[in-house]
């Protein structure tokens, strides 16, 4: 059952990011709900668990979006893998340590689609990747509380264990 609330949520993230904040943008910028979730499922599940969340997140953002299909799906695992291998070391009831890294992510990423579009032939310019990169992770910042409150209580509740 978590699993379809998690599909159904990035769905609808995916369809506001490229509908409401498309009219929203700042510099650009709009916010990835889909790796805000990665991220927050890979603290509190682990890498594993993160890894495959985001691959499978990522494809359904890459399905939904039309663009290369498959380069969401290879970065949002690694950045799951990466977020839920440090889940040990994160401070869990603190907020702003989930903010950094969702920031950390959020470049991580953006480094990511870059290094994968270039493999695969794509025309992205690397600073044009890192300076749009910017604005998303304060759209990012800004919706993480929301997102964290949400996921920490959905999986420190003992009674969804």
């Amino acid at each position: 059952m978590r699993v379809l609330v998690l599909f159904l949520v990035a769905f609808l993230g995916i369809v506001l990011r490229d509908t409401v904040f498309n009219g929203l943008s700042v510099a650009g910028g709009k916010p990835d709900f889909v790796l805000i979730m990665v991220v927050y499922f890979a603290i509190f599940r682990g890498s594993v668990q993160g890894g495959f969340l985001g691959v499978a997140l990522g494809l359904l953002e890459d399905l939904m979006t039309g663009r290369f299909i498959g380069i969401n799906a290879i970065c949002k695992g690694l950045i799951g893998f990466a977020a839920g291998y440090s889940e040990r070391n994160l401070h869990k009831n603190n907020f702003v340590v989930p903010m950094v890294a969702v920031i950390v992510a959020t470049f991580g990423n953006a480094v990511l689609y870059f290094l994968f579009s270039v493999l695969i032939g794509g025309n992205v310019g690397l600073n044009t990747m890192l300076f749009s990169s910017i604005p998303d992770a304060v759209y990012n910042m800004c919706f993480s509380p929301v997102f964290y409150a949400v996921f920490y209580r959905f999986f420190t509740n003992k009674t969804n264990s």
